[in-house]
């Protein structure tokens, strides 16, 4: 009996440890897709969501507007949406939220055929209205006449809809059960005062990446954070949380 015990003891132990092992493989292939989800985006311009997710806020970062081919570079990422380049399954609600400190954004979308299907005006620290996203295909937004020192400047950014098998295929997004996700880009030297915020308002961050801003205004390293946010929340309570977090951001 005793060496029967023992039998039952080694094997629970070894099914214990199997269970350990590929539960800490599993958590380790989900943080290396979180955090290629935000570098992805600073890499590639490009984000690729999972299926799960019914609404998309893409963030309008602060100095936008301002054109890379002017001498001193004014801008703090290099793109003018975060994304710039989003992969959707159909059926998503997208809307645009405005960090660019002190200027109202203007959207306007088309369709694959160049025809205006949406347009909208976005103050600082406000959100546009959603708009749904049905069918698949490419569609570009953009905004024009927004540098004055470079008119030949245009914001301008694509939402490319795929139906929900051909998503999956393309997809390396991290697998998840979140219905909202966006991004928000904050300083690294407060991220814990802001991933606090994010948190006490139930939106988790599903990956992180530093970087040194194009001003390279840093001094010791990446100064800016670029946060790729989950939430089961509704739409406007993620927003109320990244509005109080924009609102005290040290840009100007």
């Amino acid at each position: 009996m005793k060496i029967l015990n023992s039998s039952i003891f080694s094997i629970a132990a070894l099914l214990f440890s199997i269970l350990l092992i590929s539960s800490s493989t599993i958590s380790s292939a989900q943080n290396s897709q979180s955090q290629n989800m935000a570098s992805q985006i600073l890499d590639g311009q490009t984000l690729i969501l999972p299926n799960s997710v019914r609404n998309f806020v893409i963030l309008i970062p602060n100095e936008a507007h301002e054109s890379p081919l002017l001498p001193k570079e004014q801008r703090l990422i290099n793109q003018p949406y975060v994304p710039q380049h989003l992969f959707a399954p159909s059926k998503i609600n997208i809307a645009w939220f405005s960090g660019d400190v002190g200027h109202t954004r203007k959207i306007t979308l088309e369709d694959q055929n160049s025809q205006k299907i949406f347009g909208t005006s976005i103050k600082f620290n406000s959100i546009s209205p959603t708009i749904r996203f049905n069918d698949t295909g490419t569609f570009s937004y953009y905004e024009k006449d927004a540098n004055k020192e470079d008119l030949n400047f245009v914001l301008n950014g694509t939402i490319t809809i795929n139906d929900p098998q051909m998503q999956s295929k393309s997809s390396d997004a991290l697998s998840s059960n979140y219905e909202m996700m966006s991004t928000l880009m904050v300083p690294t030297k407060d991220i814990k005062k802001y991933t606090d915020v994010l948190s006490d308002n139930k939106v988790d961050i599903l990956g992180q990446q530093s970087f040194i801003d194009l001003r390279e205004t840093g001094s010791g390293g990446a100064n800016q954070t670029l946060l790729v946010l989950g939430s089961n929340s509704q739409m406007d309570d993620t927003v109320a949380a990244f509005k109080k977090i924009t609102a005290s951001l040290p840009y100007g």
